[in-house]
């Protein structure tokens, strides 16, 4: 898994773009990192290169930018990293335990054309929910040697496989993670940073809060003290809401020894027993 200790951010003369740095050692090389980054963006303004602005904001020489908030030892090893994304939820990061994100397709709206000549079309035979669900299940009877824990979310589902180890995002995790119709985004941050991924607390604005007011890494005290403001008020209203439901568990082979204690946590996280909303 790739989550530095130290991280600072810097600007240029005008103020107009930042850059950020990391380093394991020590906050004044992160500086020096963001410096050289800084220079990189700025020669390729300077030649109007064509940047995919979105993932160079948030990669940073490959390796996401998120705070560590805490550190999961098993047997004195790393087995998972609990983080704070770009917009304020907090994430697992599970070294060997796969996660697996899938949303549900989005309806295509006819146009109000459309909708005036044509017949509307016959309802289907499952909802968008039954069929990735049951295709979820499909897979699982073909590859059988894998026990898979499926929950309801948001947007979609979140699987677990339980009885499994992935001490790398390899192609073979890969190829399970596609396999079962994965977020091609989530599949792309997971090998970037070498872990699996769960969000444990809602999205903001599905809370009625906005994005934080700052982002780390903070420029300055007043900075920070304005994102643990907001943070406060996020996590007041986030109570009132939880990340998924737990649907049921396929599969006959054993929960892996190593991952029970990381399941329980997520689940404590994210499954509240109440009836509140998903966000």
């Amino acid at each position: 898994m790739k989550f530095p200790t130290f991280w600072n951010r810097v600007q240029n003369t005008s103020g107009l773009v930042t850059a950020r740095g990391w380093s394991e050692e020590s906050l004044e090389q992160a500086t020096a990192n963001a410096q050289s980054r800084l220079k990189r963006i700025l020669a390729a303004l300077g030649r109007q290169q064509s940047l995919e602005l979105e993932r160079y904001d948030y990669v940073i020489d490959n390796v996401i930018c998120e705070q560590v908030i805490d550190r999961i030892q098993h047997d004195n090893r790393e087995q998972a990293v609990i983080s704070r994304n770009a917009y304020g939820s907090l994430i697992m990061n599970a070294a060997k335990m796969m996660f697996v994100d899938i949303d549900l397709p989005i309806p295509n709206k006819p146009s109000w054309i459309s909708r005036w000549f044509r017949k509307p079309p016959p309802p289907p035979a499952l909802s968008p929910e039954a069929e990735v669900l049951e295709r979820i299940r499909k897979w699982q009877f073909e590859n059988g040697d894998t026990t898979l824990r499926i929950y309801r979310t948001h947007a979609g589902f979140r699987i677990i496989v339980v009885n499994q180890s992935f001490p790398v995002v390899d192609a073979n995790a890969v190829a399970i993670m596609h396999g079962l119709g994965s977020d091609t985004l989530y599949v792309t941050l997971c090998e970037s940073q070498s872990c699996f991924r769960a969000r444990l607390t809602p999205k903001p604005w599905r809370v009625g809060m906005p994005k934080p007011p700052k982002m780390f890494p903070f420029f300055s005290a007043s900075d920070e003290q304005a994102f643990n403001a907001w943070y406060q008020q996020y996590s007041t209203k986030s109570k009132q809401f939880k990340v998924c439901n737990f649907v049921e568990t396929v599969g006959s082979a054993a929960i892996d020894a190593e991952h029970q204690e990381l399941i329980q946590q997520h689940d404590e996280f994210c499954c509240d027993p109440n009836n509140l909303p998903l966000a």
